[in-house]
């Protein structure tokens, strides 16, 4: 089973994301023996921004016509079940970087198959100060419109640790790597037959405004 980990960093190795998705990889290897890891740094690649002249939407198009690595990052992400996306946030948002990468994958919204898509999806979100929810609900349009599905996300800060790698932070996106794992897993292996519990009715209660409930006894 192949799960793309896909590093949003700005920094060059080492850096803080790349050590939390590192622990998520763990987690998600733990829980899916057969797991194939294809590791993706957007900062490592040569991916211009969008020009935003559309040519890219026309049909007898169908693609990017700039020259750079964006076309071999998405035939890296080629067969994947499965995403871990890890970033920080720069300036109370996503990184550029994959801002720029989400605006080209802009030339596949007429294509049958969408690259990046229909995945399940773990995400880790860490930050300095604050401000991590409002970047992980940054992501979820840009989930939705590539029918990704989210299973787990770990929104953590570093306030005044000197080392975030050194915290429960790594506990937290193990966990997220365990959640997509086991995802994973029941997706391919239902779950067996459980016995069903009975349905248990409430006791019957006068609704309000019912003559009952207006004019109690006594």
């Amino acid at each position: 089973m192949k799960i793309v980990a896909l590093s949003c960093t700005q920094k060059r190795l080492p850096s803080v994301t790349d050590a939390l998705l590192e622990a998520a990889i763990g987690g998600v290897v733990r829980e899916v023996g057969d797991a194939r890891i294809q590791r993706i740094r957007l900062i490592d690649h040569r991916i211009g921004m969008c020009e935003g002249e559309d040519t890219c939407l026309d049909p007898e198009v169908g693609r990017c016509t700039l020259d750079d690595d964006f076309a071999h990052v998405v035939d890296l992400a080629e067969g994947a079940q499965a995403m871990l996306l890890a970033m920080p946030v720069y300036a109370g948002n996503v990184p550029a970087v994959l801002k720029i990468f989400q605006e080209r994958l802009k030339s596949f919204m007429n294509a049958r198959q969408r690259p990046f898509g229909n995945l399940l999806v773990g995400t880790i979100v860490h930050s300095r100060t604050m401000l991590t929810e409002p970047a992980l609900g940054s992501l979820f349009p840009w989930y939705l419109r590539l029918r990704n599905r989210n299973v787990a996300s770990a929104c953590v800060t570093q306030n005044d640790h000197q080392d975030l790698t050194r915290t429960a932070a790594i506990d937290l996106c193990v966990a997220v790597g365990r959640q997509l794992g086991m995802t994973l897993d029941v997706s391919r292996s239902p779950a067996p037959d459980r016995t069903a519990l009975p349905v248990v009715q409430p006791v019957a209660r006068p609704r309000c405004g019912d003559p009952a409930a207006s004019h109690p006894v006594g």
